[in-house]
């Protein structure tokens, strides 16, 4: 499959109108083969019957599928290392996203074990709406904020979020 093809794949997955399409062409034409079996795995894998935890997917990519309840509050998280694929298998929640510059006040120091940071705020955020149709992809300049209830009220949500490595 050459590389027009596999943008034109991840075209037929349910991307939420925010996603920013080049930054994910951009890292398709720099590894192919990488996007191709996590666009082939989406495609083909029940969502609801993977387990819990981390999931491998090859190419280095994998999916940690977790069952939590919506929240009210959060922080927002920043990655160096991986884009994540953010998807709801069951439920809807909101995921806050905002440039990693507007990301304020910084709780700690960037953990390189767990490639993350986070954020008491950001500046400028928007809301996209995360569900079953709606797949988030998030890249090493996005801070967010995941896992946000859609009104006032918590509800169960069945996530399925792919760590796909980024390529600089």
């Amino acid at each position: 499959m050459n590389t027009e093809d596999i943008k034109a794949l991840w075209r037929t997955l349910p991307l939420a109108k925010e996603n920013d399409l080049a930054k994910l062409d951009e890292q398709i034409e720099k590894c192919p083969k990488l996007w191709q079996a996590v666009a082939e795995w989406l495609q083909t894998t029940d969502l609801n019957a993977l387990p819990l935890g981390r999931n491998e997917i090859g190419e280095g990519a994998y999916a940690n599928v977790a069952e939590y309840e919506t929240r009210l509050q959060s922080k927002y998280e920043l990655h160096r290392r991986y884009i994540d694929v953010q998807l709801l298998a069951r439920g809807e929640e909101i995921v806050f996203v905002a440039l990693k510059e507007d990301g304020v006040d910084p709780l700690g120091e960037f953990d390189v074990e767990k490639d993350c940071i986070l954020f008491a705020s950001a500046d400028n955020a928007r809301r996209v709406r995360v569900a079953p149709d709606s797949y988030l992809v998030l890249y090493p300049s996005d801070a967010h904020m995941p896992c946000m209830a859609v009104g006032e009220e918590s509800q169960p949500v069945r996530k399925v979020c792919v760590k796909v490595p980024y390529m600089a």
